[in-house]
């Protein structure tokens, strides 16, 4: 009795055994199959996800950022008066010849650095009022008139874009709208605000030429 005990202890231990492979390895091969089957779904799911981008996409520059140009309008408004525009200056009984800009808008609407720089200037002029000067380059300085406040400090680095001022004042006389009075200088110089705004920065080519004249080249707009 003692020994079909034990013989059935051990067939019962082998059927047990056996019973394990067999799910073991029903097992092993549902996982594969489920390896197998998640590789191509992954690999179809890139493969719709570049498509969709490369269609959809209005323009394939257009997931490049745009490149950036050296300035901005400070303000978001109508060109009131032009560079070089004649005014009549009713305090001081003259005419005058505009130096830059005037940019209409309303009272307390921000100013924007045009470019990154330096402050260098904080102060009254007499022709304009309260008045902010960044300094961007040896040569190259933005001036802001006509301003009713002024958030930053002589000496401070601004970076384009950053909030730096705000209309609302009346101490310029070449309008009397609120506005702002926009202006570039190079070298000492005035320049026309609006032709270095409307540069093409993207591409060089477009707003200038070389010509040959005789022994020498010119640059030519």
């Amino acid at each position: 009795m003692t020994y079909i005990i034990l013989k059935n202890s051990r067939t019962h231990v082998k059927h047990r055994k056996t019973k394990n492979k067999i799910l073991s390895g029903l097992s092993g091969c549902a996982g594969a199959g489920s390896f197998n089957l998640v590789l191509p779904l992954f690999t179809l799911l890139c493969i719709f996800i570049f498509i969709f981008l490369f269609i959809f996409s209005p323009n394939p520059s257009s997931i490049y950022a745009a490149p950036k140009v050296p300035f901005i309008v400070p303000l978001n408004g109508e060109f009131t008066v032009k560079f070089r525009q004649p005014y009549w200056d009713e305090e001081k009984e003259v005419e005058r010849r505009h130096t830059g800009i005037d940019i209409a808008g309303n009272k307390g609407d921000h100013v924007r650095a045009s470019g990154s720089g330096v402050v260098s200037y904080i102060g009254i002029s007499p022709i304009g009022g309260r008045t902010l000067v960044i300094r961007h380059n040896e040569k190259i300085r933005t001036t802001y008139l006509n301003l009713s406040a002024i958030f930053i400090s002589v000496g401070a680095y601004v970076k384009q874009g950053d909030i730096v001022a705000a209309i609302g004042a009346e101490d310029d006389p070449s309008s009397a709208e609120t506005h702002l009075h926009f202006g570039i200088i190079y070298n000492g110089k005035y320049l026309n605000p609006e032709d270095v705004l409307n540069i093409d920065y993207s591409s060089i080519s477009k707003f200038i030429s070389l010509k040959y004249l005789e022994s020498d080249f010119i640059l030519k707009k």
